[in-house]
C-alpha cells in the first residue's frame, strides 16, 4: 500500500514509522535548506534533528488546516529562532551560519573566476545576514529564498499580512546595509593596501 499526502501524515501521526520515515525523506531537504538559511553551516544539521523530533512530537497535534509544509516550515522557523535566542544567551554571557542560494553556474565546466565570485558573493551575503534581526531573517529567507507568498509567511510565522511584508522589507533594508557596510571596509583596506 503506497501512501501519499494527506493520508501519509494522518498514518505518521498515529504512530506508522514507515509513514514518518517517507515524510523524513520527502521533506528533508526543504528542513535543512531553511536552517542552513537561517543558522548558517554549523548548527543547520542539529536544527534538521531538532525539526524532527519536534514534528514527531507533535504530528498528532496538526490538524490540517493548513497545508503539512506550511506546519512544518512553521516548525522549523521557530526551531531556527529558538537555537538563535539560546546562542545570544549564551554569547552573552561569555561575552563574546546561513548560506544563501545563489545560483552555480550551470554545466561542469563552469568558469573558474565566475564560481569563485559566486562564491565570495554567498559568503558576503552570509556575514550580512548576521546582522539581521532574527525574526525579520526568518521573514526574508522564507520570501527571497524560500519563494513563500506573504500570506504564506503570515501563516508560518503567526503573524498579519502586513507584519510579514513588514519584516521582508525591513530584513532586506538591513541586509542590504550590512552588505554597503562591508563593501566600504573593503574599499577602504583595497585604499590602503
Amino acid at each position: 500500500m503506497k501512501l501519499e499526502g494527506r493520508d501519509l501524515v494522518v498514518a505518521a501521526s498515529r504512530g506508522d514509522v514507515e509513514a514518518f520515515a517517507k515524510l523524513i525523506r520527502d521533506n528533508s531537504s526543504l528542513v535543512y535548506r531553511v536552517a542552513l538559511r537561517m543558522l548558517g553551516n554549523d548548527d543547520a544539521q542539529d536544527a534538521s534533528q531538532e525539526v524532527w523530533v519536534r514534528v514527531w512530537r507533535n504530528i498528532r497535534n496538526f490538524r490540517g488546516e493548513s497545508a503539512f509544509s506550511t506546519w512544518l516550515y512553521r516548525i522549523t522557523v521557530n526551531t531556527c529562532l529558538s537555537i538563535r535566542q539560546k546562542e545570544a544567551r549564551r554569547d552573552e554571557r561569555e561575552l563574546g551560519d546561513e548560506m544563501p542560494y545563489l545560483s552555480e553556474p550551470s554545466g561542469g565546466d563552469a568558469d573558474p573566476e565566475t564560481a569563485a565570485l559566486n562564491a565570495e558573493r554567498r559568503e558576503e551575503i552570509q556575514a550580512a545576514l548576521r546582522h539581521v534581526r532574527a525574526e525579520h531573517r526568518a521573514a526574508l529567507v522564507l520570501r527571497h529564498m524560500e519563494g513563500l507568498s506573504y500570506a504564506e509567511i503570515s501563516e508560518v510565522l503567526d503573524v498579519p499580512e502586513g507584519t510579514a511584508k513588514g519584516w521582508v522589507s525591513r530584513g532586506r533594508a538591513a541586509m542590504l546595509v550590512a552588505l554597503a557596510e562591508q563593501d566600504g571596509l573593503h574599499r577602504t583596506a583595497e585604499a590602503e593596501g
